[in-house]
This record gives structure tokens, C-alpha cells and sequence, in this order.
């Protein structure tokens, strides 16, 4: 039972979300799910004296309306759990009618979720994996809300945690939390892999090749340009996150969990079209212009012992199909153009899931915009500027994480009634929170949407 009360995630964002956390995470699971020597799952209910259960929720009784955020089912069972309800970031027990703007989720929904971990009593990430998933559809059952994917990074398919339950060809970590779909259950996960960590390390210093004198001497010659690399990865495997580290500590460069505006280099996961997953450190390495590179690099810079150009190995398309940003960032920071966003003016309008907004804030202020904190400031600085072409955004949130599809609708409508009124009423422009993203990814103005 105590592999399940620990998640180890993975670093790098899936869709655009939030870091993730490299550390181990407490997780609170009701039931045990073990595997068999195939990786198979088998269900028993089970109580330990050392595990930490889930406050009352095994013997509530749930309100009649309850359907869980993420599979959108209103049933129970042992492959979804208990209910479980969240508001403010913490878990709700007793009687949750009468609070508003609760959460309903299975515990197993939770706890198979990537980003989605608890840090005490505050669970983490909920809101933001809760509007990633409303993009995905299941490959099983063709509705939204598939918020765990397979394990391979170039396979597009993902699930409701109940409906891979019911696939008997998934595979299962239960370790790490991570699952294989049927095409890919013959690959290994880390865990099982023969390739140890000790056999990379033969790869990154084989024997049947010794490096002469002078090439061993080289990194440690050279007095600039890889000691002043700064590293971050963007959702690299474990295995990649381990030759990152190693290859830094080969030629003196420093490795970056987080993004921090010193990073020179985003080092990222490609599928198999060559496209990265568009994270808040690629995002933020175009707007600053930073390399964004295949981990190719890093293997040749490695087989030559010394620096390789970036430009052959520079990534140009993210998993949206957006393309040329990373190149076209690069060029506008070396000529010192002005910033993509570059006196524009941005007013987020309605419910923002508040560490989602912090990114978009972060992004809107790197990309050289300013945020206009009230509407009362932005009347007043567009009654400041009239006779001058429209320069304030209104942006609404087109992410809907909860309810049936006209509810979902009829929310949307909603939203960008209310931005219209106000774009409307200063002579301003409504967009959607997407199109920043797009025109960041994109490093260039997209049409407004």
C-alpha cells in the first residue's frame, strides 16, 4: 500500500499547465490497485494502520448530483473510488450542497492525474489539470475530460482513469504512476528497463573509445561558452534528465529545474513529427529567446566532446502545430525589437483558475504587455487614449472543466457575452485566453479569436 501514497512526477508541462514537481508527493488513495508480474491490475480493498486515508469520505454519502469533474461519470465503483470534494484547494467533508463552486472527483481520477498531487493538506494543480483535460478527448469513450495519457510521449492517446481500467491490454506503473496504452504495452517502462543507469554511463564515456588527453582536457580548457550554459529541460524522461545532468557536469554548464531568465538553453522531448510540448519553459524561452533544442544536441555535443551548433538541432513546431516561434523569438531578442505584446493592454475578465492566470500573467508581462489590474483603470486609460487605434484587450477564459455539454455552452456564451459588453462599451478587442498563447507559440501576432 505504500507505493500508492507516493507519486513521482515527471518535470515539463503536458498542454499548457503548470510545472511539474520532481520530489515525492503524498497521495491518498482509498483502495489498492496491484499489478501482477505483467503488469496487469487487480482491485482490493484494503486498510493500513501507516496510510493516511482520505478525511470521511468512505462513509459519505455523495449528493445526488455529483459527477466527477474529470470522467464525468456519476457512478462509484472500485475503479473510480469514492467521491471526493474540493474547494479552495482543500478537501470539503460533511455536508457540501451548500458551499459553492466545489470540485467532485473520484479519488482514482485524482490520484492517476500527472500534475495533480497533494503538499499536506493543499492539493496542487487540480484546476489547471481539470482545463487541460476539457481538450482531450478519451480514446475509449470519445468524451472529454482524458486527463491520464499514454506513457510514450509520441502517442496521442489518452483515457478517463476508469474507462483504461477497463482495457485489459493497458499496461501499469503503479509505482510512478504512468500508464502504457495497448499499442505500446510491449515498451518498457524505466523501472524495467535492462538499459541501467550504469549502462548510460558506459554511453556517455565508452570504454571501446578512449578520449585522448587533449579531448578530455577540452571542456575543462575552455574558459567561456559552456560554463556559462545555463540547462532546463522541458518533459524529458528520466533517462534524459540523467544525461542532462551528466553532460553538464561534463563541459562545467549548470542544470535548471525551473525556468529562470538566466536559462540559455530548453532542452525538449520531441513525438515523432519533431514537435515539443508547449510548456510554460518554451513558451518563456521564446519570448526571451532562448535556444529550444532536441535532446540530439546534448547526445552530439557529447559524441564530439565539445559544442555543436544549435541551429541544427533547434526545435520548430510545438504539439499545437504552431511553428517558427523558437527561431523567430531568437531573431527579434538579437535585433532588439520591440517585444511581441509591445504596447498592448490586457484585462483578464471572469473566473480565471488562479495559478493558470498566474501564468498567463507572467507570460502577457515577458512578452513586454502591461495587465490592467480593475476595469475602472482600464475606462480610464481607454478614455485617455480615444482618437488613438484600440490597444487594450479584454480576455476571456475558453476553458470549461465542468458539466454537460449545453451547460459548457451556455457558460462559454456567457463569458464572451460579458467581454463583449465591456470591449464594447471602451472600444476595445475581446479575445480569447488562447490566442496568447498562440501568438507566443507562434512569436508573432495571430488573428484575433
Amino acid at each position: 500500500m505504500d507505493i500508492k501514497q507516493q507519486k513521482k512526477l515527471n518535470s515539463g508541462l503536458s498542454e499548457m499547465s503548470l510545472e511539474s514537481h520532481d520530489h515525492i508527493l503524498q497521495r491518498c488513495p482509498s483502495s489498492e490497485i496491484v499489478a501482477d508480474s505483467n503488469c496487469n491490475l487487480e482491485y482490493k480493498i484494503c486498510e493500513s494502520p501507516n496510510v493516511v486515508q482520505p478525511k470521511a469520505v468512505i462513509d459519505q454519502h455523495p449528493p445526488k448530483a455529483s459527477v466527477c469533474a474529470f470522467c464525468y461519470s456519476a457512478k462509484t465503483t472500485e475503479k473510480t473510488g469514492p467521491f471526493l470534494y474540493f474547494a479552495n484547494g482543500r478537501e470539503v467533508v460533511g455536508n457540501v450542497t451548500s458551499l459553492s463552486k466545489v470540485i467532485c472527483v473520484h479519488s482514482k481520477c485524482i490520484e492517476w492525474t500527472p500534475q495533480v498531487y497533494y503538499e499536506g493538506e493543499i492539493i496542487k494543480n487540480l484546476d489547471t489539470e481539470l482545463a487541460r483535460a476539457t481538450k482531450i478527448k478519451c480514446s475509449s469513450c470519445g468524451m472529454k475530460g482524458a486527463a491520464l495519457g499514454c506513457y510514450m510521449t509520441s502517442c496521442r492517446r489518452s483515457y478517463h482513469v476508469p474507462c483504461a481500467f477497463e482495457i485489459q491490454d493497458c499496461k501499469w506503473d503503479m509505482e510512478n504512476f504512468v500508464m502504457l496504452c495497448p499499442v505500446h504495452k510491449s515498451v518498457k517502462f524505466p523501472s524495467e528497463k535492462s538499459k541501467s543507469i550504469e549502462h548510460i554511463r558506459r554511453e556517455m564515456h565508452p570504454k571501446a573509445s578512449p578520449l585522448t588527453t587533449e579531448q578530455l582536457t577540452f571542456w575543462a580548457r575552455s574558459s567561456d561558452g559552456p560554463k556559462e550554459w545555463v540547462l532546463c529541460g522541458s518533459a524529458l524522461s528520466s533517462e534524459d534528465k540523467y544525461m542532462l545532468v551528466k553532460f553538464a557536469d561534463m563541459c562545467g554548464a549548470t542544470v535548471c529545474k525551473f525556468w529562470k531568465p538566466n536559462v540559455t538553453h530548453v532542452v525538449a522531448t520531441t513525438d515523432v513529427k519533431g514537435a515539443c510540448t508547449r510548456t510554460m519553459k518554451v513558451l518563456m524561452a521564446i519570448l526571451s529567446g532562448k535556444w529550444i533544442l532536441t535532446m540530439d544536441w546534448v547526445k552530439a555535443c557529447v559524441a564530439a566532446n565539445g559544442p555543436v551548433n544549435e541551429e541544427l538541432y533547434e526545435i520548430s513546431l510545438d504539439n499545437y502545430g504552431r511553428s517558427g516561434g523558437p527561431k523567430a523569438g531568437r531573431l527579434m531578442a538579437s535585433t532588439n525589437e520591440p517585444k511581441l505584446f509591445d504596447g498592448f493592454e490586457f484585462y483578464f475578465i471572469g473566473d480565471f483558475m488562479p495559478d493558470y492566470k498566474s501564468d498567463l500573467l507572467d507570460l502577457v508581462e515577458e512578452a513586454g504587455g502591461t495587465v490592467i489590474q480593475s476595469e475602472e483603470q482600464l475606462v480610464k486609460q481607454n478614455h485617455a487614449a480615444q482618437g488613438t487605434q484600440p490597444s487594450s484587450l479584454v480576455v476571456y477564459n475558453c476553458d470549461l472543466s465542468q458539466g454537460c455539454f449545453e451547460e459548457k455552452i451556455r457558460i462559454l456564451q456567457q463569458r464572451l457575452a460579458e467581454a463583449e459588453d465591456l470591449a464594447e462599451q471602451i472600444g476595445s478587442q475581446t479575445v480569447q485566453h488562447t490566442w496568447i498563447l498562440e501568438s507566443i507559440a507562434a512569436c508573432k501576432l495571430v488573428p484575433f479569436c
